[in-house]
């Protein structure tokens, strides 16, 4: 019997159902909310730091986008404390107790096992819904929220003179 097909269904089955999770954990508008936020507040320290201002007012801008930061991760990580222990639950129990041992998969004339698979197929798909995802928000949000990069962007004669933003 070969292995492939059900190794592929499992890992995409649990691709899938982590990306969905995530969706349902993860308050997407609130996260977009805040990354807007530190754009704004990483922008105000790069003028004031600029403009030669007090070290102490230099230090509370950047306590406050720290403290942003830290909400932001711990947003995101919120998903991670059940989709990690499914993942080694799958693919230390589940699988072993399944699959024999010396199982392997052959793709394009390359022979693996079928853990590596499994890996493969979960970590392709995970990152093909998540962009998926991510795309849908974006045009979702767009008129709401700035999706430019989480750092301002600096003037090309700031780089070239030498100094760093």
């Amino acid at each position: 019997m070969s292995v492939f097909i059900p190794v592929f269904i499992i890992g995409a089955v649990y691709a899938v159902a982590a990306a969905l999770l995530q969706r349902r954990l993860i308050d997407v508008e609130k996260m977009y909310e805040t990354r807007a936020r530190m754009n704004s507040k990483t922008k105000d320290l790069m003028a004031l730091a600029k403009s030669n201002t007090d070290p102490k007012l230099l230090s509370e801008k950047q306590k406050e986008l720290t403290a942003l930061s830290m909400e932001s991760m711990k947003g995101q990580m919120k998903p991670m404390l059940i989709i990690f222990p499914v993942f080694l639950i799958l693919y230390y129990v589940l699988l072993p107790a399944v699959f024999s041992s010396g199982a392997t998969v052959t793709l394009i004339s390359y022979k693996m096992s079928y853990r590596l698979f499994f890996i493969g197929v979960a970590f392709v798909v995970g990152i093909v819904s998540s962009l998926i995802a991510s795309a849908y928000d974006r045009r979702r949000l767009k008129s709401k929220y700035n999706f430019g990069l989480l750092a301002p962007s600096f003037k090309s004669d700031d780089m070239q003179s030498g100094q760093s933003p």
